[in-house]
């Protein structure tokens, strides 16, 4: 009769799923709140546009600064350097867009040689950023 009364106590599994539920809304939020954190790292004055489309697919994004720096994903890059960057990554992915925040305060010239070195590097879809 005593050992009935132990074998009741003894437990023969773990119930895991309460523990993958929690990881996977923690795995969420945190997804979510990385690609909020990334936006913010350049800051950039960007144009307003009243038409403005989002981009369906990911992209390289150049940012040329009020200061006339020029970002490449965010990393400092010369001008010299950019359409060899954009050419690699061309010849790796075909069909690569290529996205360019200009800063508004950037002079007009400044932001056509931008976009002459990224189309002759071979990038066909090119899309300048705008705020709404």
């Amino acid at each position: 009769m005593r050992v009935e009364a132990e074998d009741a106590d003894l437990v023969e599994g773990i119930n895991v799923t309460p523990m993958v539920d929690i990881t996977l809304v923690l795995l969420i939020i945190f997804m979510v709140t990385a690609t909020f954190v990334s936006s913010g790292a350049l800051k950039v004055a960007l144009p307003q546009a009243s038409t403005t489309e989002a981009s369906a697919t990911a992209s390289l994004t150049v940012t040329l600064d009020a200061h006339g720096r020029l970002f490449l994903m965010k990393a400092s890059i010369a001008e010299r350097d950019l359409a060899g960057s954009l050419r690699r990554e061309a010849s790796r992915n075909p069909g690569v867009h290529v996205t360019l925040a200009a800063d508004k305060t950037v002079p007009y010239g400044q932001v056509v040689r931008i976009l002459d070195l990224i189309k002759a590097a071979g990038i066909a879809k090119v899309a300048l950023a705008s705020e709404r």
